[in-house]
């Protein structure tokens, strides 16, 4: 029991301060949810302009777990699903969410609902997560009640120490989770969006040369 509490202990003291912010409640009840957004300059081509929603939920009760929202593939929920029949006529397509399990489908959802059912996760707000497939089919199949309903093939996950060693190095920007952000229109425009805010580009200046007078010196 000792030994479990002190790796409990040690792995929140790795987390970095506003992850650790995140798996709290604000005063008033609601959870705290954060994004990351790529820097520019992030060198790994699967998180390139990524913007990843963390979860509250940490798999193998260590690693952290996201997904990333704004990257929609060519793939259809319908393929993904091929057993539906409910789906088969649906054009809905699935976002990439990262590349751990990517190849084997692993398949999550996120959706906002105010009585969600008991398989999700809140997220924040009344943003939910859900990893079950049946579940996920069931809203697929929903569209008027979940219309906000977004399904994603992967993850992505750090390890604690992992992850602190990129975000000390400033490969990751954090801004708060809204919904308008993770459900947004126009999902591939988001990390331009939040990037201009978070990490402008240095503003260059030009001004015109002087004007030399053509006159001859007395």
């Amino acid at each position: 029991m000792r030994a479990w509490l002190a790796s409990a202990i040690l792995a929140v003291a790795l987390l970095p301060a506003f992850l650790v912010q995140a798996m709290q409640e604000t005063p008033n009840g609601k959870t705290r949810a954060q994004m990351l957004v790529a820097s520019r300059d992030l060198p790994d081509p699967l998180f390139h302009d990524s913007v990843v929603l963390m979860l509250p939920i940490k798999e193998g009760g260590q690693l952290l777990v996201g997904l990333i929202i704004n990257k929609p593939s060519k793939i259809k929920v319908r393929d993904v699903f091929p057993d539906s029949q409910a789906l088969q006529k649906s054009d809905m397509v699935a976002y990439f969410g990262g590349p751990v399990d990517a190849e084997v489908v692993a398949r999550s959802a996120i959706f906002r609902s105010k009585t969600p059912p008991k398989s999700a996760t809140l997220v924040f707000d009344d943003v939910y997560v859900t990893f079950d497939s049946d579940t996920i089919v069931a809203l697929a199949a929903d569209p008027q009640k979940t219309p906000t309903l977004r399904i994603f093939l992967g993850r992505s996950q750090w390890a604690p120490e992992q992850f602190e060693n990129e975000f000390a190095i400033g490969a990751w920007h954090s801004v708060p989770a809204t919904a308008d952000s993770v459900f947004s229109k126009s999902p591939e425009f988001l990390w331009r969006t939040l990037i201009e805010s978070t990490e402008p580009k240095s503003v260059v200046r030009s001004y015109p040369p002087p004007i030399l007078s053509s006159a001859s010196p007395n």
